[in-house]
């Protein structure tokens, strides 16, 4: 990325993993969960918030549109009105820089859970290459914050956060 948005979102980027390393810290005790371990709620949740942070944390600067879309089918509120108001200069850049960026979740937990409101936070790991790296892609690591809320029987993405 480049120029003052590319600093922003990289700055952005950085606040919010330091923040979700924080919550990581403070809510996740030392095992992880298998899906086992979750009631059917907790699953729905986690269901949801693995699918947001997957399309989110991808890129392909050759077909962004679809991938745009699938941030915005699982999005809410504010922060679907923020991510659809930087679709076209999220694609142009993605092409700019020639970005690509494949995505997993390594680990995640729910952090809180009622009837209508969730936090999931989540370790991700996404193979990111552009026109600096080459085609050699870079291993980056994510942590997330991820506000979900129901809107009937779907649970949707209200806020997510990058976290140290």
């Amino acid at each position: 990325m480049g120029g003052r948005s590319g600093r922003w979102l990289v700055g952005a980027l950085a606040l919010a993993l330091v923040g979700l390393l924080v919550a990581i810290g403070l809510v996740v005790t030392g095992r992880g969960s298998t899906d086992e371990d979750l009631t059917e709620a907790q699953r729905d949740v986690a269901r949801a918030a693995r699918t947001e942070a997957l399309a989110f944390l991808t890129v392909d600067h050759t077909n962004m549109e679809p991938l745009i879309e699938a941030v915005l089918s699982g999005a809410t509120g504010d922060f679907k009105q923020q991510y659809e108001s930087q679709r076209d200069e999220l694609a142009s850049e993605a092409v700019r820089t020639k970005a690509t960026s494949t995505a997993e979740v390594v680990s995640l937990g729910v952090g809180e859970l009622d009837d209508d409101s969730a936090v999931v936070l989540l370790a991700a790991n996404s193979t990111v290459a552009n026109k600096k790296t080459g085609n050699e892609g870079q291993v980056r690591f994510f942590r997330l914050r991820l506000d979900l809320v129901r809107e009937g029987d779907r649970w949707l993405t209200s806020d997510v956060r990058f976290v140290r």
